[in-house]
């Protein structure tokens, strides 16, 4: 077991200490927290909490998308029903609310619960959206067509994680998930 953190508890992070800002409790037991971070005064880190990791481990959403590639080849038609889900949590809508509703319709697939994406998920979409300064007119063209593809809108306001939406996107449509890594820019 592992012991469980509360808001205002320090994590340690390489050689240094983070404040932990919220704390998410999973029905597992893991917990996904924020926790401060240094780009920007409203930055931060999403970092999974478990046996495993007692201390915290980055949750990153090249992971997730690594898990929904895992989906998409076990059950596509289950797995687009997570590109759905997410979509809508990117949306505004209640993460709580779209796991309860998703969940039957996502049930036996391998890898990541579908509460532990969504959750994990808003938050990182969210830290995107905070940390953007913007991106080349052509690029931000081409990120509008993926996710418009998809048959997803674009919220107001969250251009920063539509690198992250359409990373999910290009997966969805069919692409490898290095070679959609490498057009979204991210290392691997």
């Amino acid at each position: 077991m592992f012991r469980k953190v509360k808001v205002g508890d320090m994590i340690r992070e390489g050689s240094k200490r983070k404040r932990v800002l919220e704390v998410i409790d999973l029905s597992n037991g893991w917990q996904i927290v924020k926790t401060e971070n240094e780009k920007s005064p409203l930055d931060f880190k999403v970092k999974l909490i478990n046996s495993e990791h007692p201390q915290g481990l980055t949750i990153k959403h090249a992971h997730l998308a690594i898990d929904f590639y895992g989906k998409l080849c076990q059950d596509r038609g289950k797995a687009l029903r997570i590109l759905e889900a997410i979509s809508k949590v990117w949306q505004g809508v209640n993460v709580k609310e779209v796991v309860n509703e998703y969940e039957p319709h996502t049930r036996g697939l391998v890898g990541y619960s579908l509460e532990y994406i969504l959750y994990s998920l808003n938050w990182i979409l969210e830290q995107e959206d905070v940390n953007f300064t913007g991106r080349p007119s052509d690029k931000q063209e081409e990120l509008d067509e993926k996710i418009k593809r998809q048959g997803i809108k674009t919220p107001e306001g969250r251009r920063g994680s539509q690198l992250a939406i359409a990373l999910f996107c290009d997966i969805a449509s069919g692409i490898h998930p290095v070679e959609a890594f490498h057009s979204a820019g991210l290392r691997i």
